[in-house]
């Protein structure tokens, strides 16, 4: 806990952006990973083979943008550097550790950036949503784009933040959350070239008996063509988050959104 208390404190970010919990989201995922690198070995290793299939097709290796890279335990950095002039890793947060690491890698840039596009226009300092992808959609020399489990996080930090702020929210558009995860799926639309996107889409909670004691759809709603690929990940196995209910993540991996 000490650990992620001080991993808290040194993390670069705005005042919205702490605000929002997307730094303590981000730290208590790196320590959940951590925990449960066995359960969740898995799911990267399957995230990491798609991108790796899609990365042998490509015609061209300019630039490749991650989004949502996160501790980048899901993405192939290794191949990526390898085969690509350019990778862009965009996220609302990058921990001190990937900024570490990613200092000796002259090919890689981290850029810092709310992928909502909405942290403005909560705040009153916008009056609208501020397009958040608009330069990378226009650089013609990006061959490679990759959701990377990004897409239902999108929704919840918005969510809490509207219950905490019901004044705010009342002023608002209703549907926000809903609305996040549509607008992410169509800015990866906008984009010319190969786009991949992995997300979670559903979650499933269990008894130590299998039956399922809750269900919430991580897409809020938002329709998606069926997945070329499908497997669970399991989240939260038993004691992680409560002793006697395991959380299972149904994720889904589409090699060619557009």
């Amino acid at each position: 806990m000490l650990a992620e208390l001080v991993l808290s404190l040194v993390t670069p970010a705005t005042r919205m952006t702490r605000r929002l919990g997307l730094v303590g989201e981000s730290v208590a995922l790196w320590a959940r990973g951590n925990r449960q690198h066995r359960a969740w070995n898995p799911h990267h290793e399957r995230c990491r083979a798609v991108v790796t299939g899609v990365v042998a097709e490509l015609p061209r290796h300019r630039k490749v943008v991650v989004l949502g890279s996160g501790l980048l335990r899901d993405i192939p950095l290794e191949l990526l550097c390898r085969r690509f002039e350019q990778i862009l890793l965009v996220d609302a947060v990058h921990l001190p550790q990937i900024r570490l690491r990613m200092r000796f890698r002259p090919k890689v840039t981290l850029l810092t950036r709310d992928l909502t596009g909405l942290m403005g226009w909560l705040a009153e300092e916008e009056g609208e949503r501020i397009d958040p992808l608009a330069d990378l959609i226009a650089d013609p020399a990006v061959d490679l784009v990759i959701s990377a489990n990004l897409m239902s996080q999108l929704a919840w930090p918005v969510e809490d933040w509207l219950d905490d702020h019901p004044a705010r929210a009342g002023q608002l558009p209703a549907g926000l959350p809903a609305q996040c995860v549509a607008w992410h799926l169509a800015d990866l639309r906008r984009f010319p070239g190969r786009v991949v996107l992995l997300s979670d889409v559903e979650m499933i909670e269990r008894d130590r008996a299998g039956a399922v004691t809750d269900r919430f759809d991580l897409t809020r709603g938002v329709a998606l063509p069926a997945p070329d690929e499908s497997w669970d990940w399991p989240v939260a196995p038993f004691g992680e988050a409560q002793r006697d209910r395991e959380s299972i993540h149904r994720v889904g991996a589409w090699r060619n959104f557009r």
